[in-house]
């Protein structure tokens, strides 16, 4: 459901000027809250299962790594109530069919007018696309500190270009994918070591010197995972450079 969410935040963004300007405004924003309520509770899953899987066979730190992994559990299950997702997804489905209306009650009004405002949507389209390539080459090959800003940039850009469709861009999509991938697992390593220094600043003394002798293998694995979005970087950006000279 959030891969969902994130193609419509980014998609009604790319759009949101159809049929009239900040038109998407409202089911990005929509979708946009809902996902991020859905992401806490990934966050914590996700650093769970990763933390309990890279201990398991280590048993001087397996018994403090399930522990902190059963904490991160439940805590995601206290992030946000069923309540207030309820309420989230009741406003995404509000906006969803509000968005619906608009477009279909346009439709049968644009007439003559339709060929233009085509146009007008495509050059929109291509101008946003062209502004998203821009900022991910401006970026260049992503460090610690901008992993994960650079992965946003490269779904966006990736999501736009598959709902486009434009020419010449196939060899692109599966780089701007396999960057993606590389660059979210270096996020979901980066978001564990912080949620383990979080968590082992609740413990006490003992246990908290147990948990943080969980970081030195996990910043080694970031350490791996992030040369590994970076080799993807640059694989990317220098696909990317060629393409854009022919947008």
């Amino acid at each position: 459901m959030r891969v969902v969410l994130r193609r419509t935040v980014s998609l009604a963004r790319l759009t949101q000027d159809a049929p009239k300007k900040g038109s998407g405004t409202a089911l990005r924003h929509a979708s946009r809250d809902l996902r991020r309520a859905l992401g806490v509770r990934r966050t914590h899953d996700v650093s769970a299962g990763l933390l309990a899987a890279r201990f398991r066979r280590d048993p001087r730190r397996r018994a403090i790594a399930a522990r902190v992994a059963a904490r991160l559990s439940r805590d995601a299950g206290e992030a946000t109530s069923p309540a207030e997702l309820e309420a989230l997804l009741s406003a995404l489905r509000r906006e969803f069919a509000a968005r619906d209306a608009t477009l279909s009650s346009t439709s049968p009004l644009l007439g003559s007018d339709a060929a233009r405002l085509g146009a007008r949507l495509e050059k929109d389209i291509r101008r946003r696309l062209t502004a998203r390539a821009k900022r991910l080459l401006a970026r260049g090959v992503p460090v610690a500190e901008n992993v994960h800003e650079a992965r946003i940039d490269a779904r966006d850009l990736r999501y736009g270009l598959e709902f486009a469709r434009l020419s010449g861009v196939e060899t692109l999509l599966p780089l701007l994918e396999r960057f993606q991938e590389e660059a979210g697992r270096a996020h979901d390593r980066a978001e564990l070591i912080a949620l383990v220094r979080r968590t082992a600043g609740r413990l006490g003394a003992a246990r908290r010197r147990e948990a943080m002798r969980l970081l030195p293998p996990l910043l080694t694995d970031f350490e791996r995972t992030l040369s590994r979005a970076q080799s993807a970087s640059r694989a990317l950006l220098a696909s990317l450079k060629r393409r854009l000279s022919r947008w």
